[in-house]
């Protein structure tokens, strides 16, 4: 019996070895936590996947995920972290003020999720810590008898927290210390879900879970890894917007998302790895519009809109229609107009002034790069003449190959 349980898991390691080997990778990722019973929502789940293998990084990635109720919130995290091993797991439906401290074992290389952000409050100067330093210290006081004295209690650990809330902004320490993604509250995404709600009930597909587990349990830092960042790093560096203070700790998360795709791809490698070009396409791929939706406090929506509004003004060199920006972002109208009317009111766009035949409104492009956190991968491939004339990447959404191209 012993014998045929340890060739059982060295068969497991082998296949899981071989899935992570694949180049569609990520792409499969996305689809298997769909299959768990995720509808829509691929860029966050993976986002939330991307950040649960930042655990074993020396700083891992938090993300607060932002939603009206019942929509979905929990079930998102909830089907994303089954990807993982359970043993790096700690769930909890909330934490009273002393909790985090007094708890058994390290949370290094663990992730903390949090059912519901608020339900944390009496724990949140403990959890900013344990995210920010890695360690919580703390000093209370004991009776014994009649005498009285103090005892010291530490918990150490960087895990990655993972929680949910109703509140489209939180405070201001929190807020930093977590990227913030908002669930898809679209028209389309409603009529998927009753959808998919009003067909015949589908089991979530658990068959493979533990091949998954352990492929997510390889997936780890080694010492000597990104010591070495590629030069065409610093242009980016150069190229974030400076005028906001988080842009700071965004950098650093935007560069360990970064890493968790760089040891995905070397996950085999005896060697240190750092990041690629091909990481940052793929990683942008993923994270830009998120990124810059929590820099300038939009939804990533308004920040779709934003962008999309200065690039079709600059190609047509005029005001643009809301039929223009449906068709450049496939949207539905009744999707735009609801979005364009945020972006007026937080100046992202403005109206054209002046009537129009039929009553067509136009719109302007306020500013240059609406909302931006990244510089296109095209951008930087053309600053940086060693990175070669093209990269090619798997797209993590459609598992299709992509060409960046000066």
């Amino acid at each position: 019996m012993r014998k045929f349980k340890r060739s059982a898991r060295r068969e497991l390691e082998k296949k899981a070895r071989q899935l992570l080997k694949d180049p569609l990778f990520l792409y499969m990722m996305l689809q298997k936590i769909g299959d768990l019973g995720v509808v829509g929502e691929e860029r966050n789940r993976l986002v939330l996947a991307l950040a649960g293998l930042t655990m074993t990084l020396p700083v891992p990635a938090s993300v607060l995920v932002k939603g009206p109720t019942s929509s979905g919130k929990s079930t998102l995290v909830e089907c994303a972290i089954r990807l993982f091993p359970p043993s790096c797991i700690v769930e909890r439906a909330g934490l009273s003020g002393k909790a985090l401290v007094h708890g058994k074992g390290s949370l290094a290389g663990k992730i903390l999720f949090l059912n519901e952000y608020r339900c944390g409050k009496d724990a949140q100067q403990f959890t900013r810590l344990i995210q920010s330093q890695g360690q919580i210290k703390h000093e209370y006081t004991t009776i014994r008898g009649g005498q009285r004295g103090t005892k010291t209690v530490q918990r150490v650990g960087m895990p990655v927290v993972l929680s949910t809330t109703t509140d489209e902004k939180v405070f201001a320490d929190d807020e930093t210390r977590f990227l913030s993604v908002f669930v898809d509250e679209s028209p389309e995404q409603n009529r998927r879900i009753v959808l998919a709600r009003s067909r015949k009930p589908r089991k979530s597909d658990c068959v493979d879970l533990p091949l998954w587990q352990k492929a997510m349990s390889l997936v780890k830092y080694k010492k000597g890894d990104f010591e070495h960042p590629p030069k065409c790093l610093e242009y980016v560096a150069k190229n974030l917007p400076p005028d906001k203070v988080r842009v700071r700790r965004d950098w650093d998360r935007f560069l360990n998302f970064c890493s968790a795709v760089a040891r995905v791809r070397a996950f085999d490698s005896q060697k240190p790895v750092d990041i690629s070009f091909e990481d940052y396409c793929i990683a942008y791929r993923i994270l830009e519009p998120v990124f810059a939706s929590t820099l300038h406090n939009l939804r990533s929506q308004e920040c779709f809109l934003g962008n999309a509004v200065s690039t079709l003004s600059r190609r047509h060199k005029r005001a643009v229609t809301v039929q223009e920006i449906a068709k450049e972002l496939g949207w539905k109208e009744a999707l735009v107009y609801k979005q364009l009317k945020a972006a007026v009111r937080k100046r992202l766009v403005k109206y054209e002034s002046g009537t129009r035949e039929r009553n067509v409104k136009r719109v302007l492009p306020i500013g240059r790069g609406t909302g931006r956190f990244l510089p296109h991968p095209r951008s930087v491939l053309k600053h940086n003449p060693e990175l070669g004339e093209k990269v090619k990447y798997i797209d993590p959404f459609t598992g299709n190959r992509k060409v960046v191209s000066k």
